[in-house]
């Protein structure tokens, strides 16, 4: 396991926990922007780090790619244990340095997140995500490809648009880490956005081995 790596996952982690904790409720940032910054934060750290460790920065995005082979089994540990680590020290930042929230912003907080809706969203913005990913980082008739990163930062930014007022729009169980941390979200409703990160990473998966092998038969 190259150290390098490592710290890639960790940069290119925190960097998107800081972005989505520092503008999801910062009353300054015009309505409706947020997503775009987490998109586009997302694409540039994986068109800096792609190359070094794969900038998955989402431990159900590293469940994926092991189980397509694409991630060797002995990284995947330690990839999720750093993504969650960055996710939880940007999100100790996010604390430290953000303005007091509003009287109505801290009286919306933690999320009053719903069980149903929360794990249907979750599940279905995951499974978009590690598909898109499965598809322009692995797919061999794409390899090569220079439109990856900004394909899977704009699938994030649709999906926060979509999925946010649902579910938080995290599809990542570092930065549902981070949201606990950071008291957007309360620990006990967590286990939503786990079970559809890992439903939706585990469906994408099985999607995308069963059409390589229809396409490898065709």
């Amino acid at each position: 396991m190259s150290a390098s790596k490592l710290l890639v996952e960790f940069i290119g982690t925190f960097f998107l926990v800081l972005v989505i904790g520092m503008t999801a409720f910062d009353p300054s940032l015009p309505a409706g922007l947020a997503p775009v910054a987490i998109g586009a934060v997302l694409a540039t750290m994986i068109f800096a780090v792609g190359h070094i460790s794969g900038a998955h920065f989402n431990p159900a995005v590293t469940l994926a790619l092991t189980i397509r082979g694409a991630t060797p089994r002995k990284d995947t540990g330690p990839y999720m244990l750093v993504q969650i680590g960055a996710a939880v020290a940007a999100g100790l930042i996010v604390m430290w340095a953000s303005p007091p929230l509003s009287e109505e912003a801290a009286a919306s907080l933690p999320l009053d997140l719903q069980i149903v809706p929360t794990m249907v969203f979750e599940t279905l913005f995951t499974f978009a995500l590690v598909m898109v990913i499965l598809n322009v980082a692995t797919a061999k008739a794409l390899a090569g490809n220079q439109f990856f990163g900004l394909a899977i930062g704009l699938v994030v930014m649709v999906g926060a648009y979509v999925a946010g007022p649902v579910s938080g729009g995290a599809f990542n169980p570092a930065v549902t880490f981070a949201l606990g941390t950071m008291g957007i979200a309360d620990w006990s409703d967590v286990w939503m956005h786990f079970c559809g990160q890992i439903s939706g990473s585990l469906l994408a998966v099985s999607v995308f081995l069963f059409t390589e092998r229809q396409s490898a038969g065709d």
